[in-house]
């Protein structure tokens, strides 16, 4: 059999009106939280202790690290790079946040001024208050690092950051300065001074035994000196050798006349040329004794020359550490003597500013507190909506989650929906839903469900004849999944509606009822049991024009009605030869025990109301589905649908 479908493909998924839904339908609960919120907000203002807060900045050039081996090398320890100026800036942070620093701060303003409401305030929870109170920030890159601290007495908030920094800067020079770097400096220098007059007496012992003063430019005059001695003496013995040689001609040639006359003629005798020969032969003795005189200091010098030379050495090096000794000692004594508030490597931009008020932390936990509690209330309305609540709340999830066509959705009406059970008190024409909220009763054509029966029931003429069911009586089974679901509401509805066309007799079976309760239809009007309304012989009254009434079960059977499906398939002969064109059967709810199960399939169309915001999607998935395998005659409708939305946001769902 064909089925009228939507042809728009909808798919699964979370849709934006079903979290409108869930916001909107639950505002009640996001509001209670807003206002929660707001008045935790206010309480807040109100309660809030204020606080005031001091700020200083400081500028951090360098540092100077003085260690006990290099007490004072400014040069050496001056910071150039910005990595390592990021280091030396998060040294300096730590020194202020430091808990000795504040310990001494506490310790000089006190305890009772810092803790003026505490019974026995003690150094170290004064020292907590202002570790907590302090905060010491510096952006990356820069050497300006500010100071900030915060207390709700708003002349302790400056004085506390004055003691702060005056303490910070001597315990900058007790951190980066050696403890004694004077005395020790000054003990090296002395030991340094002696160590090098030994070296000197030494050298001047080596000295004195050498003859020279110094080792180089003495070895180099000893070595001219016997080069020059050396030709010197050469030369004396040259000429030793020529009067030698002459004093010899002049003995092998005494008795020639020849000789004596060149000789005298000359002015050269024989005594003179043996005294020059004897003084020429002292020369070259003179000579040999000086040669050997500076060969001996030559040898004697080169046998203390690496004595000589050890001690020049640790001459120049005592010189060069008593020299450095000797500065460091200045420096030292002018750092001893530094005052630390006028350190030059480290000034204070800004001084302890005066106190001021501060409302931003207040600000940013009321406006927590006032978002938190909206943000709170929506998470718990989103919770609850849309993952805790498995019902139907929109008629849309039927095709977008469930991929099950919709007939028709009814609104929700003001009061219960659902018939009253039978034998509730009625007024006369009229149905009672709620105490002081009266009523007409669904057969009369006042009623609000009139419209959606009216729908329904051309609906279903249009359903038979495109499926061609033209056979008499043409049975209708309409059920639920719970008692308040509205299937009676609707039954009545649409038995009433199909009653008013003129196409033949319609017969409302109430299945739910029991055999001693009367369908409140009107007061008096008859309802009969189903085996005496289904005999073509017996006469029985209508409830209305062309509208008769039956109840399952018979007054004397007792206890609630039980139709099986043996007993309903005996009475298929005589729902056949009825004379009724339309049997509407108010089913029981849709539950594991429900003899509907097995009446469904008999039925030429059978309409499951689904009750919105009730029914949970996944017993309407696996009732739906299951009903369609026996038989593909069930359409579905929504009642009681409601929107929370504002029609300007309300996308039609």
């Amino acid at each position: 059999m064909a089925e009228i479908r939507r042809e728009t493909q909808h798919h699964s998924g979370m849709k934006l009106g079903d979290i409108l839904f869930a916001l909107f339908k639950r505002k009640l609960t996001i509001i209670v939280f807003a206002a929660l919120g707001i008045v935790a907000a206010a309480a807040l203002y109100r309660f809030y202790t204020p606080s005031y807060e001091s700020q200083a900045k400081l500028l951090v050039r360098y540092v100077l690290e003085r260690s006990v081996v290099d007490p004072v090398e400014a040069e050496k320890a001056a910071i150039a790079s910005n990595t390592t100026g990021d280091r030396v800036i998060g040294a300096e942070m730590e020194i202020l946040t430091s808990w000795d620093l504040a310990m001494e701060v506490a310790h000089a303003i006190g305890p009772k001024r810092l803790l003026p409401s505490a019974k026995a305030p003690t150094d170290n929870n004064a020292a907590g208050s202002i570790v907590s109170g302090l905060k010491v920030i510096s952006n990356k890159g820069s050497n300006i690092i500010l100071i900030s601290y915060s207390n709700p007495n708003p002349e302790l908030a400056p004085l506390v950051l004055q003691e702060l920094l005056s303490r910070y800067f001597v315990k900058h020079l007790e951190v980066h300065r050696s403890a004694g770097a004077f005395d020790f400096v000054s003990q090296q220098t002395d030991q340094v001074r002696a160590r090098l007059n030994q070296t000197e007496d030494a050298l001047k012992s080596l000295r004195e035994k050498t003859g020279i003063a110094a080792l180089k430019e003495g070895s180099a005059a000893l070595t001219a000196e016997a080069a020059n001695a050396q030709q010197q003496l050469n030369a004396a013995e040259a000429d030793l050798a020529e009067q030698q040689a002459l004093v010899n001609q002049i003995v092998e040639k005494k008795g020639k006349k020849g000789w004596r006359t060149k000789t005298e003629s000359s002015g050269k005798g024989p005594q003179s040329v043996k005294a020059q020969l004897a003084g020429t032969q002292a020369k070259v003795a003179a000579f040999k004794s000086r040669l050997r005189d500076v060969q001996q200091r030559t040898k004697q010098l080169a046998e203390l020359a690496p004595q000589i030379e050890e001690l020049e050495r640790k001459r120049e090096m005592d010189e060069g550490n008593y020299k450095y000794f000797a500065a460091s000692l200045e420096k030292a004594r002018i750092d001893e003597a530094l005052d630390p508030s006028k350190m030059p490597n480290i000034s204070a931009v800004q001084r302890p500013s005066p106190p001021i008020l501060q409302t931003k932390t207040r600000n940013k936990i009321a406006l927590a507190l006032a978002g938190g509690g909206l943000a709170l209330g929506i998470a718990l309305a989103l919770l609850r909506g849309l993952v805790l609540n498995q019902s139907v709340n929109l008629p849309l999830q039927l095709e977008t989650r469930l991929h099950i066509p919709l007939m028709l959705s009814i609104p929700y009406a003001n009061g219960r929906f659902a018939l009253p059970r039978n034998g509730s008190p009625v007024n006369p024409g009229a149905l009672t839903t709620g105490r002081r909220h009266p009523k007409l009763a669904p057969w009369e054509a006042g009623h609000f469900i009139r419209p959606y029966c009216d729908a329904i029931r051309d609906r279903l003429g249009l359903y038979f004849e495109l499926n061609h069911l033209t056979h008499k009586p043409k049975l209708v089974g309409i059920t639920g999944f719970a008692e308040e679901a509205g299937a009676s509401t609707l039954a009545a509805g649409l038995a009433a509606s199909l009653s008013e066309t003129n196409d033949g007799k319609v017969l409302l079976v109430d299945v739910n009822l029991g055999p001693e309760e009367v369908h409140p239809f009107f007061e008096g009007k008859p309802a009969y049991p189903l085996n005496k309304a289904l005999k073509p012989s017996d006469s029985i009254a209508p409830a209305a024009d062309n509208l008769y009434l039956a109840t399952v079960g018979s007054p004397h059977s007792g206890g609630p009605a039980q139709l099986g499906l043996k007993k309903f398939f005996d009475m298929m002969p005589n729902m056949k030869a009825s004379d009724f064109d339309y049997i509407i059967f108010d089913m029981p709810p849709l539950d594991q025990t429900s003899p509907t199960w097995g009446m469904a399939a008999f039925m030429d169309k059978l309409l499951v109301v689904v009750e919105a915001e009730k029914d949970n999607r996944e017993v309407i998935r696996r009732s739906y589905g299951k009903l369609i395998a026996e038989r593909n005659n069930v359409a579905v409708v929504v009642n009681k649908s409601r929107s929370y939305v504002p029609k300007w946001l309300d996308s039609g769902s």
